[in-house]
């Protein structure tokens, strides 16, 4: 079982008031490069506490994660699978984007199979088939409507490798259109 020392939770605790949003870039091991995004076999893939499945080292420090959670009295409730095959990135991808410009502002494009993707108004963004990584079993969506439970994520996730992909709010200030508070992704490999 893992175990925080003091020292490690306080330095956590201490750098996410000073950087309320952790946030990181994935990294990819040899074994997830060897298969490619979506196509990932079952055997490298485990249950997550809660539906779903990811990378192996991925769902056992989020399993960890989820524990620690309840112990604080917090609820990570997944809003998403984890893992996505690239057939239901494709599903997810139509179902939100649409093929000639839309009326959503801010305007949000996607190029894919060698055409510009637009955004439809009321839908979150979604990365381009083949690149989310969700389809590298390094990504979960997690309930963050109560902000205890995003709190507890900025404070505590990056102790399990977790962080979020990007910041709200763009360097000129502005938000940033494809922000995503309830994503959180496996950097730690």
């Amino acid at each position: 079982m893992l175990r925080c020392n003091c020292w490690l939770r306080l330095f956590f605790n201490w750098s996410s008031v000073m950087r309320p949003e952790p946030v990181k870039k994935i990294s990819l091991d040899a074994t997830l490069r060897s298969h490619g995004n979506g196509k990932l076999p079952r055997k490298i893939l485990e249950p997550l506490n809660g539906g779903g499945q990811l990378y192996t080292p991925a769902a056992r420090f989020y399993n960890l994660m989820v524990k620690e959670a309840e112990k604080d009295g917090i609820e990570l409730d997944p809003v998403a699978a984890g893992y996505r095959s690239l057939e239901q990135q494709e599903a997810l991808f139509f179902e939100r984007y649409a093929p000639r410009p839309t009326t959503r502002i801010p305007k949000v494009t996607r190029l894919y199979q060698g055409k510009t993707w637009w955004l439809k108004r009321g839908k979150s963004p979604s990365a381009t088939p083949g690149t989310s990584p969700h389809g590298w079993g390094l990504a979960q969506d997690i309930d963050v409507r109560d902000e205890r439970v995003f709190r507890w994520l900025c404070r505590n996730a990056p102790m399990f490798g977790f962080y979020l992909q990007g910041r709200k709010l763009l360097p000129n200030g502005k938000p940033n259109p494809e922000y995503e508070a309830w994503h959180w992704q496996f950097c730690h490999l």
